[in-house]
């Protein structure tokens, strides 16, 4: 795969190159002539090593086995059961931290920005309340961010979203 961070490189490179040329050439007939060049120049960059991504994609799908197809779904359906029970946890919290201040949610949902929950930084907790406690947001806010150190969304049921 590190070939195709490479490619993807050499592309960004040439593409200022390119631009750094257009932008230094005078305005004459030859500038018509040197967009040409670095047009194919371009062409040729993103062509010439296509040819080594794809045989690397190629061998290394190739390398895929059966047995390390079960494996990897095995490991996989592990890290589902973890961010599940995670994010279970993790919303048991933030009712508790509601039941503290007295609020009563109608709802909580804990959104991530990925599947994995390795980086608290990423978790967000989406809190559904009723309309009678539209006047407690930021205390519901500050009590989440304080306690867990979650960044928390509120949502007034019926009113849409308040934050």
């Amino acid at each position: 795969m590190s070939e195709v961070i490479v490619w993807a490189c050499s592309i960004c490179a040439a593409a200022a190159v390119c631009l750094v040329c257009e932008m230094l050439m005078p305005k004459s007939k030859i500038s018509v002539a040197v967009k040409f060049a670095l047009g194919v120049f371009m062409v040729g960059v993103i062509i010439l090593p296509l040819g080594g991504v794809i045989t690397s994609l190629a061998d290394e799908l190739g390398s895929v086995s059966p047995d390390n197809i079960s494996s990897i779904s095995a490991e996989i359906s592990l890290e589902e059961d973890a961010a599940k029970l995670a994010k279970d946890n993790i919303t048991e919290l933030v009712w508790e931290q509601l039941g503290e201040i007295g609020i009563e949610a109608e709802k909580i949902e804990i959104v991530t920005d990925s599947d994995k929950l390795s980086d608290i930084n990423g978790i967000e907790s989406v809190i559904y309340i009723s309309n009678r406690d539209r006047g407690k947001v930021l205390t519901i806010k500050n009590q989440i961010k304080d306690s867990l150190g979650l960044d928390c969304r509120i949502v007034v049921i019926g009113e849409g979203e308040n934050g």
